[in-house]
Formats: structure tokens, sequence, C-alpha cells
């Protein structure tokens, strides 16, 4: 597993498509924004990986739905009564690519603790089941600290689940103005 993060517009996609020598619109590319979790955990390379985190903590993944295990809903309507299982076409999640954080959806706080928990063990599971994922991630952690819970709990998913892809990773690097520095 290797790790790329950086800030927004920082070349971070372009320094890994360079490194590795493949195009931007390679089928080896998934896009946070608008994947699958099937193709999270099968794709080479997956960028805007702090999309999909924010994705799954505000339920816009309408292929499934995100909170299959009942015993990890802690109790609380997590798909708000819709029965999302139906839903099979893209054409019902929004486009959320290269949309600054600050305009994605707001998440509820009221689910978002049992939300980043359930963000975390995808996390893990992505560790396990893609080893090999090359991981492309905005730093969210940055500037200030934001009122809203809901927005301090998405940063701190983030965050931790990028530690943990750390952990795991053989190679991590911060990107900034396009040039990479090796951090592990």
């Amino acid at each position: 597993m290797e790790l790329y993060i950086g800030g927004m517009s920082q070349g971070k996609l372009e320094f890994v498509c360079n490194k590795k020598k493949i195009s931007k619109d390679s089928n080896l590319i998934c896009d946070g924004a608008d994947c699958s979790r099937e193709e999270i955990l099968s794709k080479q390379i997956i960028n805007h990986f702090h999309v999909f985190l924010k994705r799954l903590l505000t339920d816009n993944l309408k292929n499934t739905p995100y909170f299959p295990r009942p015993d990890l809903s802690y109790g609380l309507d997590l798909n708000h009564g819709q029965d999302l299982s139906r839903v099979s076409d893209s054409s019902h999640r929004p486009d959320l690519s290269h949309v600054p954080d600050s305009s994605l959806p707001d998440i509820d706080p009221g689910y978002a603790i049992g939300s980043a928990k359930l963000a975390e063990e995808f996390t893990e599971k992505l560790i396990v089941q893609n080893p090999s994922a090359i991981i492309i991630c905005n730093e969210v952690g940055y500037g200030i600290v934001p009122m809203d819970k809901a927005d301090r709990i998405y940063r701190e998913t983030v965050g931790r689940c990028l530690c943990r892809l750390a952990a795991h990773s053989t190679s991590v690097e911060k990107i900034i103005c396009g040039l990479g520095m090796k951090i592990k």
C-alpha cells in the first residue's frame, strides 16, 4: 500500500500518474467522489479518498445502504427510512468531483459518530482486501477547527483512517506544489 497526502489542488494525482507512468483517465483509477465501495476495494489507485469518507458519513453512496449490519447502526435510522437497496444506478449519486470539502453536504451529527466507526471499519477492510492500493487523499485537518460537531467528526475520522493507512503503507509521501516529500 502507498499513501499520498497533501492539500487541495497540490497535484497529487498528477504526481502519482507520472511516478507510475499511467494516464489520469486510466481505468486503474477510481475517484472517491463517485466510485462504489467495491471499486475502492479493488482498484489500484484511489483518488479523493477523503471525499469517499465524507460520502460514507453523509450517506450519499446510493448503490447499497451504508449500514447493512443492523448491529453496527447504534440504534439510529442511518438511512433516514429510505430503502437504498433498490437504487442501482449512479444517476442518484451527486457529482462531488473537484468540489471543495466546504461545499460537500452537511453531516447530521445525530449519526456521525456511529458512521465514523463504520468508516474506520471500512478502512480496515480496505487494508486487508486491497493491500497494494495507492491512496490519494487531501489533508483536511489543517486550519480553523470547525464549530460544527459533525464537521469535527469528519476531520477526525479522516485523520484516524489516514493513520491506519500510513501504518500499513510501505510508502507515504506528502505532495506540495506537485513535488513529493517522502515521509515513510
